[in-house]
């Protein structure tokens, strides 16, 4: 929670913060962003520098499911969401969803993608592909389109990226894209050691391809 804090301080100017909740009969926890207008989406509102600070339009939603890896050396995710709402009615009704990235940790290894996109918009083009083949098309945002996998799955900094390279918001904090790519390389960090301790085999592989010498546990060392 720390680490996602961080990103918030060090990118946007706002009191919003990452809280915590337990689960009483489960050891999980939520954690989610509080803010004033958390009542409407649960979420963050991106002020842009053409908003009035009464009517924002544009808002971040991101709550994650945590606890204790398998080991109890580490927390891992559960389950998480990072997505957009947007609100074009000056606050007259509540902000819809325009696109949500999510990740299901039960999901591994099912017929649906753990790590997936949910595209809140149309395609003709898409619901022609389903008719001309005798079925329903489905709504757009109900297709489970499979992005990252379970180690390299689109993080809150990515997020936050987009939002800067595609124009969606411009009221940024000074200096704030280097404290991002730094918390950015931290975790592809960290799921690289995750990746290792899943497939130990091909680290060690990919080292000696380096010149390392790696021994295994109880043989007398690590590296040389």
């Amino acid at each position: 929670m720390s680490r996602l804090n961080a990103v918030l301080v060090g990118a946007i100017d706002t009191p919003a913060r990452f809280e915590a909740t337990s689960y009483r009969d489960d050891d999980l926890a939520f954690v989610r962003i509080v803010e004033r207008y958390s009542d409407l989406t649960g979420g963050l509102a991106l002020l842009r520098a053409a908003d009035a600070p009464s009517a924002p339009a544009l808002f971040l939603n991101a709550h994650y499911t945590v606890g204790m890896s398998t080991t109890g050396g580490h927390l891992r995710v559960a389950t998480s969401l990072v997505g957009l709402w947007a609100d074009v009615t000056g606050g007259r009704k509540r902000p819809r969803p325009l696109v949500r990235v999510e990740y299901n940790r039960s999901w591994l290894g099912r017929d649906r993608a753990a790590a997936h996109v949910h595209l809140h918009a149309n395609s003709p083009e898409l619901a022609w592909m389903y008719g001309s083949s005798g079925r329903p098309a489905p709504d757009l945002h109900a297709l489970h389109f499979p992005v990252g996998g379970r180690r390299f799955r689109p993080t809150l900094e990515e997020f936050l990226l987009f939002l800067d390279r595609e124009n969606l918001f411009d009221n940024w904090k000074a200096g704030w894209k280097p404290k991002l790519l730094d918390s950015l390389e931290a975790w592809e960090r960290q799921q690289a050691r995750g990746t290792a301790r899943q497939f130990p085999e091909e680290a060690v592989g990919a080292l000696e391809t380096l010149g390392y010498r790696v021994t295994a546990p109880g043989a007398g060392g690590s590296t040389g």
